[in-house]
């Protein structure tokens, strides 16, 4: 049974994994603006992957998915969520003034005035 992936944090990501390093970018809902995560390699203190193709194939997904959720969780704590809209957006699109306390975007804000 196969069990889907976590839907991107963002409206917009790329994968930019390799046969030896997982790596993905995620773009503010707004500008677009990319924020890239970490490059994750396997750990060489993991056993080898096993010789049958069929076992790597499935050892490398399970690979993937790990990496691929810590990423997009990673991401979560990179881009702001408007609670009015529902964007992820970067800190330059969604920042306000100090003063301001309410936990959506500036363009929502201003559609509120």
């Amino acid at each position: 049974m196969d069990i889907p992936l976590l839907e991107p944090i963002t409206n917009a990501f790329v994968d930019h994994s390799t046969p030896e390093a997982f790596a993905f970018s995620f773009f503010c809902d707004q500008c677009g603006g990319e924020w890239r995560s970490a490059i994750r390699m396997d750990d060489p203190c993991m056993l080898k992957p096993p010789a049958d193709p069929g076992i790597i194939d499935m050892w490398r997904e399970g690979r993937y998915r790990t990496a691929y959720e810590r990423s997009n969780l990673d991401a979560a704590y990179e881009f702001y969520y408007c609670q009015e809209c529902g964007r992820r957006l970067c800190v330059e699109c969604y920042c306000r003034s100090e003063t301001d306390t309410a936990e959506i975007c500036k363009d929502c804000l201003l559609k509120a005035i």
